[in-house]
């Protein structure tokens, strides 16, 4: 029941709302209301008529007063709407009991479970029935545990939102203290480069020194040995003439000539050492090994390495997360869509100096799709779990140590051989640090063959090799073409994949043959790095260039190009796949 004393707040309210409107407002109001028929609101002519239809109508008591207050605002009577307003919270401060929002002349009586909420007997029979599978209790059966346990939730999702934005700031705060940390090796790296070249050049200067010097002190014993030669010589000659006269003084002279011989090939044999010294020595210097930050990205926490194409919608990322996980990260995602992971997994490598390199080609074998990549000496081979549809995990990862990697060495390249046909390619082909040699495994780790390339880059290691049938493509370190090596019985330069006249200024970093023709990314240096991927011709000819950007930042600069079929995708430091047609 209603007080008297809120039925009269309610009726002096009403009154002196009437006080302020028009007949004009009150009309107006009245045609607002649809539940009372056409021929009564012509009849209405005042406020408290109007309020009487409401009231009939069931629009309009004590407790609901929301309607009126929203058309009052439709209208803009604000000071009507101002006094029913001010009504309705005093009557609201002042109610002892919980009353339902959806039906304001009933109170809560009752609890959904489902909902978490305190509903009214109306709201029972309308949307919290048994057709929507609520369980309800009366509120006199809830415990004060239940409150409690509502409490608790609210302060638990209270706290998930503070941790939400603790972690955003985290991650703000993480992501700029990477920026900083990676400006700060890039200046280190320059000063060490600028340290060890230093070191270098002052190495060379000691060493040409040093084999000047030996070279006056072998020119010096040469003439010394000639001139003991010719003296033994006229001693053997005058012994001769002597011998049937003096043969004890002849046979002296004789000893004296054996003794004479061994001095001169001790002397040869020294020699000969030093030769090997000298020729061991630049090539010490010429290899000298010095801290690795990664083939071409200067990224140094869980670096992206590259990556290769598994199907048509899961593309696997290489990471070195040698220093923050102890391993290398393989991450399969969705390459139309960088968040839509499918697994990953962590391979625990025990070597943190030597680079990561991979393959953007897969092996095939015994129907089984595996991907490379290598740490020093060791090849490690991926075996991918195939469900039938995709490739939904790592099943297991094969190290296998090539034995021909000298110590102190790393292996700068790996890739399949990418037959391109429905045959095994169960055959990988490597480079090394330490030499100029192309060398050919089979997936046991026999070697095939082993084919020098130093007649054809005397002066540039091998940073990536491709092979195509009897043919090899090869980006040497610092060179602005592709060199194509034909290994058809004699091994021999057959043309290079140089860019057009326009391009004159870009690198080669990473290639990759598509059964026909070539794709070879190309980099340009400086602030702005713009990119490019040209195809050409398996013979070397310019075809057109198939996709292109501009890198501002290290964090967007392509890191190697991979294919499925006719579409080729670019993958960028920041993990961003681009998708290209050739």
């Amino acid at each position: 029941m209603t007080s008297s004393s809120n039925t009269s707040q309610f009726r002096l309210t009403l009154l002196r709302i009437s006080d302020v409107l028009t007949k004009e407002n009150v009309q107006d109001l009245a045609f607002l209301c649809e539940d009372i028929s056409q021929a009564r609101r012509e009849l209405i002519t005042n406020a408290r008529e109007l309020f009487a239809a409401l009231q009939g109508h069931d629009l309009l008591s004590e407790r609901k007063v929301n309607i009126l207050i929203d058309w009052l605002d439709e209208l803009r009577l604000s000071e009507a709407s101002k006094l029913l307003k001010e009504y309705r919270t005093r009557y609201q401060r002042e109610a002892s009991v919980e009353r339902c929002l959806d039906h304001e002349d009933q109170t809560m009586k009752y609890f959904c479970l489902s909902c978490v909420s305190k509903i009214c007997p109306d709201c029972l029979y309308s949307a919290h029935n048994p057709k929507t599978k609520c369980q309800v209790i009366q509120l006199s059966e809830i415990s004060d545990n239940v409150s409690k346990h509502q409490q608790n939730l609210i302060q638990e999702i209270q706290s998930a939102e503070t941790s939400s934005l603790s972690a955003k700031n985290f991650w703000k705060e993480k992501k700029d203290f990477l920026g900083k940390a990676r400006q700060d090796a890039r200046a280190k790296i320059n000063e060490e480069f600028l340290i060890l070249l230093g070191k270098a050049e002052q190495l060379k200067r000691d060493l040409v020194q040093e084999v000047d010097r030996k070279e006056v002190s072998d020119q010096k014993q040469l003439l010394e040995d000639i001139h003991e030669i010719q003296i033994l010589d006229k001693e053997l000659e005058r012994l001769a003439k002597l011998k049937k006269k003096k043969t004890e003084k002849s046979s002296h002279g004789l000893q004296e000539m054996i003794e004479g011989r061994k001095k001169i090939e001790y002397i040869r044999n020294q020699l000969d050492q030093q030769t090997e010294k000298l020729k061991v020595k630049p090539v010490d210097l010429l290899y000298r090994k010095i801290p690795n930050d990664g083939t071409f990205c200067s990224l140094t926490v869980s670096m992206l390495i590259g990556s290769v194409i598994l199907h048509r919608t899961q593309i696997l990322h290489v990471f070195d997360a040698r220093q923050t996980s102890g391993g290398v990260l393989l991450i399969c995602v969705d390459p139309n869509d960088s968040n839509k992971e499918y697994w990953r997994h962590l391979e625990k490598i025990d070597n943190h100096d030597d680079p990561v390199v991979m393959s953007n080609i897969n092996m095939n074998c015994d129907d089984e799709k595996q991907s490379l990549f290598a740490v020093g000496n060791t090849v490690f081979i991926v075996h991918h779990n195939d469900n039938g549809s995709l490739y939904d995990s790592v099943k297991s990862v094969s190290p296998l140590v090539i034995d021909e990697v000298p110590e102190g060495s790393w292996i700068t390249s790996i890739t399949a051989n990418d037959t391109n046909t429905k045959d095994s390619n169960d055959d990988f082909i490597i480079s090394t640090s330490c030499d100029h040699s192309i060398r050919t495994y089979s997936i046991s780790g026999s070697a095939l063959r082993v084919i020098d390339t130093r007649d054809i880059l005397p002066c540039n290691g091998i940073s990536r090799v491709v092979y195509c049938r009897n043919v090899f493509a090869i980006i040497g370190r610092s060179r602005d073409d592709v060199i194509l090596i034909d290994s058809d019985g004699t091994v021999k330069q057959c043309g290079s994949l140089r860019c057009p006249s326009a391009m004159s200024s870009m690198l080669p970093i990473n290639i990759i043959w598509t059964g026909g023709d070539w794709l070879v990314l190309h980099i340009s240096e400086g602030v702005e790095r713009e990119w490019k991927v040209v195809n050409y011709k398996k013979t070397g000819e310019f075809v057109k260039v198939c996709d292109e950007g501009t890198s501002t930042h290290e964090v967007d600069v392509p890191l190697s190009v991979s294919r499925y079929r006719k579409t080729g995708y670019v993958t960028l430091a920041n993990t961003n796949v681009r998708i290209f047609q050739y």
